[in-house]
């Protein structure tokens, strides 16, 4: 169910017209007293970026003080490429109705200073290098993954476009694939084919040289089959796969598999979040192998992506969709019949409690939310992001326009932002640091 859920693309809302719509200067809200000493110490420079697909818009908010600075319309966010955030205060992410990778600078008045156009295709992934000098979409071909019977992607093709993030100059290569995901480790581009279940090597530099033709693989190395949700961190591309979490290593641009980590019992995973420092993956495994969503049972997975040591904290039954990093905890957004809880999961490695649920939050339930019964996809989700050091996390709440401020450190909501539109589904979020990084160089 979530691996054919997964793979649909998305409904494309339409263009609005490219406006960019600052709010009022409006003076600084007076500090909330309520807030703990971390939330106010969080640096004045952060800002948080909400997509909203349906409305075809994306609002910048001020951290902590939650003023909304400007909204950009006639935008189609493309969500499952997600939200990239750049160390130099970019937001890069994929504009599916304009056919374009675009870049969000969010320091000062946030604004637009780049685009580049993208070939035709169903885009699903998006990664940068660490230097922010590149970055990389990969498309596949226009397939009905809804179709009963149909096999997805069978001898697939797709594309890999590298975009020069100095002068966004793309080049696109035509590549064999099936649902192609994407990392960048040093100066090549790390390909998952899932048609032929391995990673496979594409120099940036050969991809600008062939642009406009068909590319082959340098090397390649062999994976487990429906590969979903990747990272990187020093040269060790981490891959989500039915077989495992595949680990191998990229040196002078070919592959060596290194190993497969077990899934615990709970099942396999599909969304891989690794830190900035390289030292902890964070996904979660899910038993969705009974019939209804509300018994569905889910754990942290957290990994040291150099050992490949690993450990386990159960988050509840419900529904789970993506989660969020930071410095110090992992936060995942479960959905209930009859309410709605945020844990967040200690990630610091040595820390006293790491690896357990340091706090959790209840919310209320979503009003169109999943139903018992029916299918929890294509109802209104909550979507997760955090700050870099885990003193915030925003919880959006689809369709009703609000995003929940929360304090992992005291376990409570401190702040609700209300966007100007309805965050139809539940929208996307991402905090952006200039300065610093906050996850892997990989669109979420």
């Amino acid at each position: 169910m979530r691996r054919r859920a997964l793979f649909a693309g998305g409904t494309a809302a339409l263009a609005l017209g490219l406006l960019v719509t600052p709010t009022t200067a409006a003076a600084e809200p007076a500090p909330d007293p309520t807030a703990d000493a971390a939330t106010q110490a969080v640096g004045a420079r952060s800002r948080l970026v909400v997509a909203d697909a349906a409305a075809g818009s994306v609002h910048v908010y001020a951290i902590p003080s939650h003023r909304r600075l400007v909204t950009l319309t006639g935008r189609t966010f493309a969500d499952h490429a997600g939200l990239l955030p750049l160390r130099d205060g970019r937001v890069l992410f994929v504009d599916e109705a304009n056919r374009e990778l675009v870049a969000l600078q969010v320091s000062g008045t946030p604004r637009v200073v780049g685009t580049a156009p993208l070939p035709e295709g169903e885009v699903t992934h998006l990664a940068a290098d660490d230097s922010g000098h590149h970055a990389v979409v990969a498309a596949a071909g226009e397939h009905d993954h809804e179709e009963a019977g149909a096999q997805e992607e069978e001898e697939g093709h797709g594309t890999l476009t590298v975009v020069d993030l100095r002068t966004y100059r793309p080049s696109t290569v035509e590549i064999h694939t099936g649902h192609p995901g994407v990392v960048i480790s040093g100066d090549t581009v790390v390909h998952r084919n899932d048609a032929d279940n391995r990673f496979e090597t594409f120099p940036i530099t050969a991809i600008i040289a062939g642009a406009g033709g068909h590319l082959e693989p340098t090397s390649t190395s062999p994976i487990g089959a429906h590969g979903h949700g990747e990272g990187h961190t020093g040269g060790l591309v981490l891959g989500a796969t039915d077989a495992g979490l595949d680990v191998a290593r990229v040196e002078s641009g070919r592959l060596s598999p290194v190993r497969t980590i077990a899934w615990p019992a709970t099942g396999r995973a599909y969304y891989v979040r690794v830190s900035a420092d390289g030292r902890r993956l964070a996904t979660y495994s899910s038993d969705e192998s009974s019939a209804d969503w509300p018994t569905w049972r889910h754990e942290a997975f957290l990994v040291n992506p150099v050992t490949g040591r690993s450990t386990t904290a159960p988050l509840g039954n419900g529904f789970l969709f993506r989660h969020g990093l930071s410095d110090r905890f992992a936060g995942y957004a479960l959905q209930q019949p009859d309410r709605d809880q945020v844990s967040f999961v200690n990630v610091r490695p040595g820390s006293a409690g790491y690896g357990t649920v340091a706090s959790t939050v209840t919310l209320p339930k979503l009003p169109g939310g999943p139903v018992p019964g029916t299918s929890p996809w294509g109802t209104q989700l909550r979507r997760i992001a955090l700050e870099p050091t885990g003193a915030l996390a925003y919880v959006t709440g689809g369709g009703t326009g609000k995003i929940s401020v929360i304090s992992p450190d005291l376990g409570r909501v401190v702040d609700t932002i209300t966007t100007p539109t309805s965050l139809d589904g539940g929208g996307a979020v991402t905090v952006v640091t200039p300065g610093r990084d906050s996850v892997d160089k990989v669109g979420r």
